[in-house]
């Protein structure tokens, strides 16, 4: 019944799973069976050894031996086991189980787990099955021609020996291939922190920095365009800056013991990773976000008194961020006069600078860069700081009579008179913008 049950017991086996190996001599045939083919740090699983005792009497399996193992990788009897196969002694003993009668196997369990740090790849298990059993003294000293079925009776000898089997594992980390899954496999575990870290930082970035400076940033950064190379050369930096120094130092911190994933990884180092990642990018961009509003109120105070002529403080609004030439008009409640708003126009601001409109005088001998300026001035797309260079031209120009002749508020009454601090309350706001140049030439 037992012998029944053992073939039967073999022959799912051999079904249901691949073989990974098949061992034989004289007295025994090791076969080598499992569905673990893959492992990883939250799925253990089982390898069986099959011995099947050749001979015409009695087999001992003496022990088997775990002859080549990862460090990463545990070994017992059974899951319900508590004892490890220790790295010095690599034995396993199996004291349950009986002598093979002749013609009967035996399956022998070997349990195999990870530990919460591996390092993904292919990896091989190497097993030896020492044995004991008796074969006839003519057969061990007779080649196989002469052997013959009176074998049998002749007397017997004792005879040891050992077959070597391999299984080969493919080692990976739980979860890793659904979470990068999700990322459209743009990045391995090594360059996922850094492409986290840039995703996280533009994101915050558009939140914690001034409207100005967020336009300011280079498209592929701004919109995360992770085709971009600039894109990759950032974050790639980054991953290797948290693997070489970051990831060891904030786990010693923050974790219960300092970990190294340059030398194996789990899910737990992903999740670490993951957070870190994020805590890091999001940190870093609202540090960057805040230290430029810092600047920019720094420069702002400094910046406009509405005591400059035209062309300085127009000089000024390009450095807080203005790049426009045509502005937004605007119409002041108490008085209906209208002006154009000459700064970004953010959230956390109540007043804006508004300027009157400018008249430009140019001299009689300054026909190159006054049809230049005119047609930048009624040209939408022109930025604000060509005008300027067009203006601080004609200065350079005017002690040879081909530049500027003046330039200041001009006098209108349907305009202010002179720049003036606006609350957002006391003006209507008008969505169109308009040139903020008159233009005209001198009839000396």
């Amino acid at each position: 019944m037992k012998s029944f049950l053992l073939l039967c017991l073999m022959i799912t086996l051999m079904a249901g799973v691949s073989q990974a190996g098949e061992k034989t001599d004289d007295l025994v045939m090791v076969n080598l069976q499992s569905t673990l083919t893959e492992l990883n740090d939250f799925r253990p699983g089982y390898i069986y050894l099959v011995v099947a005792n050749k001979s015409d009497t009695l087999l001992n399996v003496d022990r088997i031996e775990i002859a080549e193992y990862p460090d990463f990788i545990d070994v017992k009897k059974s899951s319900l086991d508590s004892v490890v196969v220790s790295r010095e002694k690599k034995s396993l003993f199996y004291p349950d189980k009986k002598t093979i009668n002749a013609g009967e196997s035996e399956v022998y369990e070997v349990f195999i787990t990870a530990s919460d740090q591996v390092k993904p790849g292919k990896h091989l298990l190497l097993f030896n099955v020492f044995y004991n059993g008796w074969v006839s003294a003519k057969s061990e000293n007779a080649s196989i021609a002469e052997k013959s079925p009176r074998d049998a009776l002749s007397p017997k000898v004792s005879k040891t020996g050992s077959l070597t089997l391999s299984h080969e594992l493919d080692v990976k980390v739980f979860g890793e291939n659904e979470i990068l899954g999700a990322l459209s496999n743009a990045v391995t575990f090594l360059m996922m922190p850094g492409f986290i870290m840039v995703i996280v930082f533009a994101m915050v970035w558009k939140i914690s920095a001034p409207v100005s400076y967020q336009e300011k940033l280079p498209a592929w950064f701004k919109e995360t365009k992770v085709a971009d190379l600039q894109f990759w050369v950032i974050a790639i930096t980054m991953s290797l800056i948290m693997a070489r120094w970051l990831y060891p130092i904030l786990t010693q911190l923050f974790t219960s013991g300092r970990r190294n994933y340059l030398y194996g990884y789990g899910f737990y180092d992903i999740v670490m990773m993951w957070g870190f990642s994020v805590l890091v990018g999001g940190f870093s961009g609202l540090i960057a976000g805040w230290v430029v509003s810092l600047y920019r109120k720094t420069k702002y105070s400094k910046a406009i008194h509405g005591d400059e002529n035209p062309l300085e403080l127009l000089q000024k609004a390009v450095v807080l961020g203005v790049n426009q030439s045509w502005l937004k008009k605007i119409s002041v409640k108490k008085t209906g006069k209208s002006g154009y708003i000459v700064e970004q126009d953010a959230v956390d601001k109540d007043s804006l600078w508004v300027i009157p409109r400018i008249q430009v005088t140019w001299q009689a001998g300054a026909d190159e860069l006054n049809e230049r300026f005119e047609q930048e001035i009624y040209d939408p797309k022109t930025k604000l700081a060509v005008l300027l260079e067009t203006l601080a031209e004609g200065e350079r120009q005017k002690q040879a009579g081909k530049g500027l002749e003046d330039i200041d508020w001009e006098k209108n009454t349907r305009f202010i008179e002179r720049p003036l601090v606006v609350k957002k309350a006391d003006f209507d706001s008008c969505h169109d913008t308009e040139n903020i140049f008159s233009c005209d030439t001198s009839k000396q």
